[in-house]
């Protein structure tokens, strides 16, 4: 390994640690945890057991039934509700003609819903390829954690006005191509106040990139945040 590689695989495990204070760790199974699986698909469960899968696309282990399916916008990396394994019951939330099959709860941006110990409100997104209201962020609360996967977006100038949701994890795409990039991820975590950030759809193509994941780690840390980077398989313990 090159004195650059290796560097660079420094600076990334140095980033994981994140802030002082009490930390995110192994996940368990007595708390709430995040399972990232590559691209903007994550698994979030609660502490209580309640499962949420977020736009399901990527390899990954679909297999515990869910009780809420999140799709940010109709895009084939992002909706593949099918690969998902769901209760009796489970909802589907997503933009109006976002995504297919039973269980379909359209949503529009602004509003809120509940379902069961969660709390799920659509935020604005946009970016080149996208129009304003065609696709969505999310903003998941449950055991005084709160979360914002943002799906597909650039920088907006209403993420100033996230900041009073007291965003605990912000999840920012940051490929820089589809959407923003590293640089602009890191002022909109700034904007919106998030204690800690975690890169997803960190490449153009393909599930993850290293560099831009680290890149927006990096930026979000100087400027006081946490920063953890997760690659695809990986999971962590959620706090508030």
């Amino acid at each position: 390994m090159g004195t650059k590689s290796m560097l660079f695989c420094l600076a990334a495990a140095a980033l994981a640690a994140g802030p002082a204070g009490a930390q995110p760790g192994a996940a368990g199974k007595s708390g709430a945890e995040l399972s990232y699986f590559g691209r903007s698909s994550v698994k979030i469960r609660t502490a209580s057991g309640f499962v949420i899968y977020v736009d399901p696309y990527a390899d990954g282990d679909y297999a515990e039934p869910a009780d809420l399916v999140l799709v940010t916008h109709g895009h084939g990396d992002h909706n593949q509700v099918g690969l998902v394994s769901r209760k009796a019951g489970a909802v589907v939330v997503a933009p109006a003609g976002a995504a297919a099959g039973p269980g379909l709860a359209a949503i529009k941006e602004g509003e809120t819903r509940s379902y069961g110990p969660v709390t799920v409100r659509a935020l604005p997104a946009a970016n080149r390829n996208h129009r304003r209201g065609s696709g969505f962020g999310y903003l998941v609360s449950f055991d005084g954690i709160v979360l914002y996967h943002a799906g597909d977006t650039s920088w907006l100038p209403e993420m100033a006005e996230f900041a009073p949701y007291g965003i605990g994890w912000a999840l920012l795409p940051c490929d820089g191509f589809y959407n923003m990039g590293p640089e602009e991820a890191a002022r909109c975590a700034a904007a919106m106040k998030a204690k800690r950030v975690l890169p997803i759809h960190s490449g153009a193509d393909g599930l993850y990139d290293a560099k831009n994941a680290a890149d927006l780690a990096a930026r979000a840390k100087a400027a006081g945040a946490g920063a953890f980077v997760l690659e695809p398989g990986r999971k962590l313990a959620l706090v508030p």
